[in-house]
């Protein structure tokens, strides 16, 4: 039986919109894209009181407009039990606080296990059919606070955010020494190393991808710093390598960092502490927070106890 779709969304023409074209009002309401308004068009998936009409045809005030989202097949990712918390819910995303060591997606190092499977598996003890749809990534060995679309809409809509640098994202590093100054801003253009598969190489020169980051910091210790981060970009393993390159590598980073921290932590430690954004249906700023996990509370405890002895 075909899973019935409660992600509609229902506008009533304003007066200010009167005599506006259709396709003019879903862009003013919704900020649709081109592509996905023909794929609305196509699909017959918008009615002007309860009747399907032309794009370009001319609405008025008062007038109900249905846009009915379509029911998606499940991509083929298999459902299994995957550990992870659901910070926040609604038809249209979930937010979801990751912890450490989990994949978001499969890929051929990581088939399975991965958030997505644990995804499909918590969606089908719902009796819902979603694609995977994370609009923000989170490194395996980072734990924290993810958003993923439940239709392509949503999705669209809140990638948009990021490309124009509408949302907000936070996170909290443990670095190795102390930082000289209390806040600054790292801009490093971000490219990958041809001879290497994983890593990437922060340009002096300016070659590659913009790059932009934010920290202040929260806590020193004798040997460490607890930083708090933003980002204008998000460029993949960003904050670790613009870190890194300016000689406060993240403590446990096995790639970018000095190594030998097995013992402090077994990953970097990297935490996804805060999300905002604003919501594509309820069209107001929505936020979350998530505590520093375990290991790095044990982590700031353990160099915290450094300082004191030192």
């Amino acid at each position: 039986m075909e899973q019935e779709n409660k992600a509609s969304f229902t506008h009533t023409v304003t007066s200010q919109e009167d005599g506006l074209m259709l396709h003019q009002v879903l862009r003013r309401q919704y900020r649709f894209s081109r592509r996905f308004m023909t794929r609305m068009k196509l699909n017959r998936l918008v009615t002007v009181n309860g009747e399907f009409i032309y794009f370009t045809a001319r609405v008025k005030a008062g007038d109900q407009i249905v846009i009915r989202m379509q029911t998606e097949e499940t991509d083929h990712i298999p459902p299994q039990p995957v550990d992870f918390t659901v910070v926040y819910e609604d038809e249209d995303l979930i937010v979801i606080d990751k912890p450490p060591g989990l994949v978001v997606h499969p890929t051929r190092g990581y088939p399975d296990g991965t958030l997505a499977n644990g995804l499909m598996q918590y969606w089908s003890e719902r009796g819902e059919k979603h694609r995977m749809r994370p609009v923000t990534r989170l490194d395996r060995d980072t734990s924290g606070l993810l958003v993923v679309g439940k239709h392509a809409y949503a999705h669209a809509f809140l990638a948009e955010q990021m490309a124009e640098k509408r949302y907000e994202r936070v996170y909290l590093a443990c670095t190795h020494h102390r930082f000289a100054s209390d806040r600054g801003t790292i801009d490093k253009a971000i490219y990958i190393d041809s001879e290497q598969k994983i890593s990437r190489t922060v340009s002096e020169s300016g070659e590659g991808y913009p790059a932009v980051t934010h920290y202040e910091v929260v806590e020193r210790m004798a040997a460490a710093t607890l930083v708090r981060l933003s980002l204008e970009t998000g460029r993949t393993h960003q904050i670790r390598l613009h870190l890194a390159s300016i000689g406060h590598p993240i403590i446990g980073d096995d790639v970018y960092g000095t190594g030998g921290d097995q013992d402090l932590i077994a990953r970097q430690a990297l935490h996804a502490t805060y999300l905002k954004l604003f919501h594509p249906r309820r069209k107001e700023w929505m936020a979350w927070e998530s505590p520093l996990p375990a290991d790095m509370q044990q982590l700031v405890e353990r160099l915290r106890q450094s300082d004191s002895r030192s």
